[in-house]
């Protein structure tokens, strides 16, 4: 088995970037599979200069990965985590409520003199197609939906407007800020007419389109491998890298959350909505047995044999009677309890209630705080359900990004 710091890599291919995704941050390298880029891009290094002003425009704005770091010499950027992508979860989401947030998207790139490419920006175009925006550059977490890839935006009156190709030069002449907003919000209001566009452009083999579009999204993308899975020669690479960027969030994590003084060999553990079930199996060996709770993402097969996955909502895990447990995990999860599963937050606590043994132990961190005004309001209503029914033993600063937080509470016998 790889070690625990080589299995949180995630990867995601682009046009010219390896994209690798840690719990917190993301880091994007151009040009790391060496292959010819197409002339309208003009160069890798372009690509890298027109994402990199762009980041450094939108500092600080809701909506938008925030640059982390960036080395020339290499290609490359580190940048914060945005969530999901909504190529593989737009079903899962009521899109239609963040057309709010497009608008703002697209105010904040107009005050940063920011033009995003859309589809149809070509007027020679027989077909407008700028209502099939790509979903795969939204991303979506804690109820905020970002904008993502800015390698073929054009940051105006910068150094890489000046370089820009003749091509993309023509197409930028052509540009149109309220179609380019139009199909911002197109996309979330026909988000399964962007999706098949999306999913045709990507296949290899079209003859496959018919069957794919009918199968739940995520299953369709994690079967697409020349997207989600590096060659040998790329993960090589990375490894060039990997320490450089510190791509070590889940470990920091734990750490931060001083799990190891929670979780005991004799202990049973929950973790409520478990993504990836990376932390899960990261405290396994802590403890006697560990379940992630987990409806949505495939989780990983080759595990842990103290680990057990459950494919259920919270509210079916819940009506399922599974037994109480030493350990609750609820990692940034709650307001996707309320969101999705119609509970208010004292009854997402009166759940964890039910979940826990006397005297057991829940693990609370938050979501993002900084800026937030729904998920600040979330939390404090939180916050003042756990403590009508738990007692407080723990609180810190659970991740920097975005300023989430972590509780203990600890349930009186």
């Amino acid at each position: 088995m790889e070690s625990q710091r080589n299995q949180v890599l995630k990867y995601s291919i682009g046009k010219s970037s390896g994209v690798f995704i840690g719990e917190d941050s993301v880091v994007k390298i151009f040009n790391i599979r060496g292959k010819t880029i197409k002339a309208a891009r003009g160069s890798y290094k372009l690509c890298w200069l027109r994402e990199k002003t762009c980041l450094e425009r939108l500092a600080g704005k809701l909506h938008f990965p925030q640059l982390l770091e960036a080395y020339e010499e290499h290609l490359g950027l580190r940048i914060t985590a945005c969530g999901e992508s909504l190529f593989d979860t737009w079903q899962e989401h009521k899109l239609d409520n963040y057309i709010d947030q497009a608008h703002a998207i697209a105010d904040a790139l107009e005050e940063a003199q920011i033009q995003y490419f859309y589809p149809g920006m070509d007027p020679n175009s027989k077909n407008k197609q700028y209502i099939k925006f790509p979903l795969s550059n939204f991303c979506i977490e804690d109820g905020e939906l970002s904008l993502i890839d800015f390698e073929l935006a054009n940051p105006v009156d910068s150094s890489a407007e000046k370089q820009m190709s003749k091509r993309l030069r023509f197409l930028y002449d052509n540009y149109n800020t309220e179609h380019f907003r139009q199909s911002l919000v197109n996309a979330l209001i026909t988000p399964k007419e962007c999706y098949e566009a999306e999913l045709m452009a990507k296949l290899v083999d079209k003859d496959k389109f018919d069957k794919l579009k009918k199968r739940n999204p995520r299953e369709v993308w994690k079967s697409m491998t020349a997207f989600t899975k590096p060659s040998k020669k790329i993960v090589n690479e990375w490894k060039k890298y990997q320490k450089r960027y510190g791509m070590g969030d889940a470990i920091d994590r734990v750490e931060r959350m001083r799990l190891k003084e929670v979780c005991k060999l004799e202990h049973a553990l929950v973790d409520i909505g478990c993504n990836d079930g990376y932390i899960t199996q990261l405290v396994a060996p802590m403890v006697t047995h560990a379940t992630g709770v987990e409806p949505y993402i495939e989780l990983p097969e080759d595990k842990p044999t103290n680990v057990t996955w459950i494919k259920q909502t919270f509210n079916e895990f819940l009506d399922s009677n599974p037994g109480t447990f030493d350990v609750l995990l609820s990692l940034a999860v709650s307001i996707q309890l309320r969101d999705f599963g119609g509970l208010t937050e004292a009854e997402i606590v009166d759940g964890y209630d039910k979940l826990l043994a006397d005297g057991g132990i829940i693990v609370h961190e938050t979501q993002k705080l900084e800026n937030r005004p729904n998920n600040q309001e979330h939390t404090a209503n939180m916050l003042e359900a756990f403590r009508a029914k738990f007692e407080e033993i723990d609180h810190g600063q659970a991740r920097p990004g975005g300023k989430r937080e972590y509780y203990h509470f600890r349930k009186k016998v």
